[in-house]
């Protein structure tokens, strides 16, 4: 890891050994989720090794400490089995710095992540709220470059869905909202490019296996079974998580479709009972159709988040073509004519 020169700051992978340390400034349940991050970062460690024999699916997670005293963590997870694109969670807070500023500790943490993956990284996310001025800041410092802008919404104040007031999924012959399996990946993997823009779908640089991978197990698909091959009309992607939040992005087919509305409430409950933690339902922000849905069904916008990507791709082509570059006199050496000209027939009587 890269340590601030002249600095009290040290950054590094989690380890057992920072575990007694961070039993007096945590709670008992980060605790544990620190815990399962130490293993993890075990994993991830084996899988860097063998790239060949195990695909990326394991985080990373990096720790700042100030004078050996824990401050601050990262997450930084692949969004790809390739490893080439990797999603940086901003830096959480565990304790008050006394003597350095919390934007030279995200910011060093930040680095440090980056740099912990660089070997394979093509390409980096992170996500910031927008109102949020210095982690954009810190974000832009470091070259990331905003992509796409978001609504962010939490369940209905009524957390408990009282199920007296949800309706019970209603099974439509034409219409079902299904899990995600290898034979309806391919129809929510045309949907997930279709909502990217080239630029985007670029430094995702995702492929089927990434949407069915064992970690994924909250993506579901929307399928119209009107016609002969089944229809995708609208999916829900697992972009991002932490410790007690998971951010899961609605998506949906180019043209609007009525039909999606249909189940939605109680598919969204139903993700909210799978685990024991928040979900936050993102969807674009120039989306008004899904605005307006996702206000009919009683779910409350919360904010607004940008998504910020930094990209080798362009960098490294640009790079390539620059080596192979010649001079324009050497271009031209080569029109030269070897032998004097041979005079232009002329169409003058003789």
């Amino acid at each position: 890891m890269i340590e601030a020169s002249r600095s009290p700051l040290c950054v590094e992978l989690i380890k057992a050994r920072h575990l007694s340390k961070l039993a007096s400034i945590t709670s008992r349940k980060r605790l544990a989720w620190l815990q399962l991050m130490v293993i993890r970062n075990w994993i991830a460690q084996v899988e860097s090794i063998l790239p060949s024999w195990l695909p990326a699916r394991r985080p990373f997670c990096l720790l700042a400490l100030e004078n050996e005293n824990p401050i601050a963590l990262v997450v930084v997870m692949p969004c790809n089995r390739r490893a080439t694109c990797w999603s940086v969670h901003f830096p959480e807070l565990l304790s008050h710095p006394k003597e350095l500023t919390m934007s030279f500790i995200k910011q060093n943490l930040l680095k440090n992540s980056m740099h912990l993956v660089k070997n394979k990284a093509q390409s980096w996310l992170i996500r910031c709220p927008a109102s949020d001025n210095n982690q954009l800041a810190i974000a832009r410092e470091l070259g990331f470059q905003p992509l796409k802008l978001y609504n962010c919404w939490k369940p209905p104040s009524n957390i408990l869905y009282n199920k007296s007031s949800i309706k019970p999924r209603i099974k439509h012959i034409d219409l079902e909202w299904q899990e995600l399996n290898t034979e309806n990946v391919g129809l929510l993997f045309r949907l997930e490019q279709a909502s990217e823009s080239s630029h985007l779908r670029q430094i995702l640089d995702r492929n089927l296996a990434d949407l069915v991978d064992p970690i994924q197990t909250h993506n579901r698909v929307l399928i119209s079974k009107t016609s002969e091959n089944n229809c995708a009309i609208a999916g829900l992607i697992c972009r991002h998580w932490t410790e007690n939040k998971l951010t899961i992005e609605l998506i949906r087919d180019l043209a609007w479709d009525e039909r999606i509305s249909r189940g939605l409430e109680s598919t969204l409950k139903e993700l909210s009972e799978e685990t024991d933690i928040n979900i936050d339902i993102e969807t674009p922000k120039d989306d008004v159709e899904l605005t307006n849905l996702l206000n009919q069904i009683g779910w409350e916008f919360n904010y607004e988040t940008i998504l910020l990507g930094k990209s080798l791709w362009r960098r490294k082509e640009n790079r390539r073509l620059i080596d192979g570059a010649r001079k324009i006199e050497s271009m031209l050496e080569g029109l030269n004519p070897q032998r004097p000209p041979l005079p232009s027939p002329t169409l003058d009587p003789k």
